[in-house]
């Protein structure tokens, strides 16, 4: 390299032999006599005013990521004199998300394309050295691995990498400099570009997020006060054809009832989404989770549709049924925090949209893979159509859709406001042969909190099976005063909660609601929280001033907007979101009349299974209760007739040595008449056939998410007999 050679850019000659050399700024030259003083000055002037022309220029577009992108590209390839100019911006498992070439033609573009550099030669070097790389001849470097198809030739290259924060975001490189070799100055050029693109971009990804938020926010507000007359309307529907089921026989009517119920759910579901653009996750709702699991809850939850749907093709000519086929490659990775049924909402809604995209049939691959120690990746990925172009950039826009009448426009957007709740992100890839792949990344639970977690566990001794349907249901009756300005809402669970057997006084006033309770104390306060002259909050306050201790639980349409933190400020127990589902409300007001500071019962668990009884048992024991096991009816027998203050049998359907039938008569003879459950590790129509006139009935799977409600109530029935 010469020194005596004014330093200008664009007029160094090579530097040398032609090998790559990583650097941040490239070996500094000391000058000679000759280029100091006001050349010097007016060189580095020179400098600076093409740096500052080019990071001017870029900063245009930081509120568009897509033209910001395509300017840095251009910028970058007139400061450095450069024929071609390429950026790619790569995704958090470290693979190519973006490609923004420079100078290229349109059938050398259209070439590229669908094969961009992947960074396996050259370009890995750059970005595992995280520094400058300059050549004077690519084709003779020993770290040459080819180029992909369609990539025009080139000799000299000058690449730098894209970091801010300590993380490298991206590549940006140049090749086949006007007039000869990249020179160091080109070098540094590029370097301080670099450093100012790599804000630039950073910028334009927060101002997104900034304006996505709000736009979201603003939307939530919009969509609560609709959702909310919305919600009322389907309480009555709902409510109304719950009525109905109980009391029509005919099969063509019920399937007609049946219909109306699911068009009235759907409905609710879509004014629950709508709602959840103004609420924020509910920590309350956060727990450890495995990905795996909810991915595969999700899946059977849309087996229905991708399993056995016909659809009518519009570019074909009959109704092909199209054949889907769903891929689970689940890698062991570590469970996250998360909400799972805001994880498991965001999942359906990828694989429905996943099934749109194909509809002459095709393949669904859903996966899970550690990113690294600190993140899990969820990917949804399909073979269908892909995105067009142009929509690309308003996927996650509410309301925004292809679909036409068929779609809500709410899908994708609820996507990212879940994974926005759960401090992680989502990114998508999508190419019109070869379909679309939603990423969502996860940070995982930090190791020392996984051992911890795990010591936990085994300290419980086992696990125990998840919850199915039930087929029974636990009621206990209680005096309930049911608070709603809406007559519809309130005629309608009225109707509901006396058929149920529960003493209701409804109110469509809230004020006269409290009159009532200064004059008598009833079990539960059910209330709407939206109402004129109190709301839901003032009526809370005012039962407990009434009557300490008195539980209240709101009923209102902004049931997924109210936090935990809400209701234990204004003393409220629980909320409902209308409008309710009978099951919801049932378990509900069961859960809520718990009590809190309950006598410890006695049980009897009559089960020759050892491992079932043995955790059932610690299951109890841990609620304070005192249990004792019986194998046998003979056994049964003699513990039922030994045991004073019986507060509850459980008893296995299946004994050996004879008919269950024989203790749940023993038990009927009892003093303290104790609550008498049969359980079954089949089903219940087994259990009832084989012990029939049991107080209730459940299957063993259902058992420990059902424990609550039973304990609960065979503690009334005991104080009530005593």
């Amino acid at each position: 390299m010469t020194t005596e050679r004014e330093m200008v850019p664009g007029d160094l000659p090579p530097t040398g032999n032609g090998h790559a050399r990583g650097r941040t700024g490239g070996d500094r030259v000391p000058a000679s006599p000759q280029s100091s003083g006001g050349r010097h000055t007016q060189a580095s002037d020179v400098i600076l005013r093409r740096l500052y022309a080019a990071t001017t220029a870029i900063s245009a577009f930081i509120d568009d990521e897509p033209r910001l992108l395509q300017s840095v590209a251009e910028e970058f390839a007139t400061l450095v004199s450069a024929k071609y100019a390429a950026l790619g911006i790569l995704g958090d498992d470290g693979t190519l998300k973006n490609f923004v070439t420079f100078g290229l033609t349109a059938e050398e573009e259209t070439l590229l394309r669908p094969n961009p550099p992947t960074g396996k030669g050259i370009l890995g070097a750059l970005l595992l050295e995280g520094r400058a790389l300059r050549v004077d001849d690519v084709m003779a470097d020993d770290q040459r691995s080819g180029y992909p198809p369609g990539h025009p030739p080139m000799h000299t290259f000058l690449g730098v990498p894209l970091i801010a924060s300590s993380r490298v975001l991206g590549r940006l490189y140049a090749t086949e400099r006007e007039g000869g070799t990249f020179t160091e100055s080109d070098e540094t050029l590029a370097m301080g570009f670099a450093a100012a693109a790599a804000v630039a971009i950073e910028s334009a990804r927060r101002t997104a997020r900034l304006l996505a938020s709000e736009r979201l926010r603003a939307t939530g507000e919009l969509a609560i006060g609709i959702s909310h007359d919305f919600n009322n309307l389907l309480a009555t529907i709902l409510g109304r054809v719950e009525v109905l089921l109980g009391q029509v026989r005919d099969v063509t009517h019920r399937e007609s009832l049946e219909a109306i119920r699911r068009a009235a759910r759907d409905g609710a579901v879509i004014a629950g989404r709508m709602r959840e653009y103004g609420r924020a996750v509910d920590t309350a709702d956060i727990r450890p989770v495995d990905l795996g699991l909810l991915a595969s809850e999700a899946i059977e939850f849309t087996r229905p549709r991708w399993q056995i749907e016909e659809v009518l093709a519009p570019e074909l000519p009959a109704h092909p049924k199209r054949e889907i086929v769903v891929i689970k490659r689940f890698e062991p990775a570590p469970e996250v925090d998360g909400d799972p049924f805001s994880i498991r909402e965001a999942l359906v809604n990828l694989i429905f949209n996943a099934v749109d995209a194909m509809s002459t049939g095709g393949n669904i691959t859903i996966g899970v893979q550690p990113v690294d120690q600190s993140s899990i990746q969820l990917y949804v990925s399909d073979t269908g159509t892909g995105i067009p172009i142009e929509a690309q950039p308003h996927v996650f826009d509410p309301f925004f859709t292809t679909k036409g009448a068929r779609g809500s426009g709410l899908g994708l957007a609820m996507v990212r406001k879940v994974m926005d709740g759960h401090n992680g992100h989502v990114e998508f890839e999508t190419d019109a042969n070869a379909g679309t792949t939603f990423r969502l990344y996860f940070p995982a639970i930090p190791v020392m909190q996984r051992i911890a977690l795990q010591s936990a566990r085994l300290g419980l001794g086992g696990t125990v099976p998840s919850k199915v349907l039930s087929e029974a249901k636990l009621v206990t009756p209680a005096t309930i005063f049911l608070i709603d300005d809406q007559e519809d809402v309130l005629e309608t669970i009225t109707i509901l909660l006396r058929r149920d057997g529960h003493d209701v006084h409804s109110f469509s006033d809230p004020r006269l609601a409290i009159t009532s309770l200064n004059l008598r104390r009833p079990d539960l306060v059910i209330t709407d929280l939206s109402m004129p002259h109190l709301n839901g909050w003032e009526v809370a306050r005012l039962a407990r001033e009434s009557w300490e201790g008195l539980p209240v639980v709101l009923l209102t349409g902004l049931g997924r907007t109210i936090t935990t933190s809400q209701l234990q400020e204004n003393g409220v127990e629980s909320v409902i979101t209308k409008p309710p589902e009978l099951d919801v409300l049932r378990e509900t007001i069961e859960r809520t009349l718990q009590p809190r500071n309950r006598t410890p019962l006695t049980i009897v668990v009559v089960d020759d299974a050892t491992a079932f009884a043995t955790v059932l048992r610690m299951l109890l024991r841990a609620d304070g209760h005192n249990v004792v096991l019986a194998e046998t009816v003979s056994e049964a027998i003699t513990l039922i007739r030994e045991t004073h203050r019986l507060g509850l049998v459980m008893l296995d359907a299946h004994l050996p040595d004879g008919s269950a039938s024989h203790v749940l008569v023993e038990s009927r003879t009892h003093v303290d008449r104790p609550t008498v459950c049969v359980i079954s590790g089949s089903s219940v129509p087994e259990a009832r056939s084989l012990v029939p006139d049991a107080d209730f009935y459940m299957t063993k799977v259902d058992v420990p998410d059902r424990l609550g409600e039973l304990i609960a109530l065979a503690s009334r029935r005991l104080d009530a007999n005593a």
